[in-house]
């Protein structure tokens, strides 16, 4: 296929978003919340270019929610969240982005090539009142990482310096146990900043410019 994927961004589970991002802050890094801080489950880290970071609180999906996903045909989408909420404090996902707005090209792909998915039109209001939109393909394959497109409109900051000076994620260390490495690299094509090991998902996450580490900083 036309490659137009590209690293997007990793996951980092917390048990209190709210303290997280305060850590975060004292650590020397710019932390966005996803939302209003209110009623926030997410915060961001972003950099100039490359792979940003999202910390990640359970969404506190109801049971009556969770029901519904499974019984209608959501439980791929189900157990990737749960996944990620068996993660008490650590890197539990990551992900791959589109150039362009929109997952046209690659849920035709996938379609043609026999691989399960979910698709899913998603948005949010950031914390400067504009409305973000996205579209996701999330593989029924949890240990593949899930799609996204392109933010409509662009959300990423054009110019940032965290004071601690951190300036870009350099390298993703993720685990080959039971990754289909032939369609990653299908869908991705180039496979800089890639590191494989051994495990399942993402093992840990390298930054550039500075020697700190989440898991220090979030322990």
């Amino acid at each position: 296929m036309n490659n137009t994927l590209q690293l997007s961004h990793v996951l980092y589970r917390v048990q209190d978003l709210h303290q997280s991002v305060k850590s975060l802050q004292d650590a020397g890094f710019i932390v966005e919340y996803g939302t209003d801080p209110r009623k926030a489950y997410n915060a961001l880290i972003w950099f100039e270019k490359g792979v940003f970071i999202e910390i990640y609180q359970n969404s506190g999906l109801p049971a009556p929610v969770k029901w519904f996903m499974k019984t209608f045909g959501y439980a791929p989408i189900l157990d990737r969240m749960n996944k990620w909420e068996q993660v008490e404090n650590g890197w539990c996902e990551w992900s791959l982005e589109s150039t362009v707005d929109n997952l046209a090209a690659e849920k035709i792909f996938l379609k043609e090539s026999g691989v399960g998915f979910k698709f899913h039109r998603a948005k949010r209001k950031d914390t400067k009142g504009q409305t973000l939109r996205w579209d996701l393909l999330i593989p029924n394959d949890i240990v593949f990482p899930f799609l996204m497109s392109a933010y409509v409109p662009n959300p990423r900051p054009q110019h940032i310096r965290h004071p601690n000076g951190v300036s870009a994620v350099s390298a993703l260390h993720i685990g080959s146990d039971g990754l289909d490495m032939k369609l990653l690299e299908l869908l991705l094509g180039d496979m800089v900043g890639l590191r494989f090991v051994a495990g399942k998902g993402l093992q840990h996450v390298e930054l550039e410019g500075g020697m700190l580490d989440l898991r220090e900083i979030l322990k």
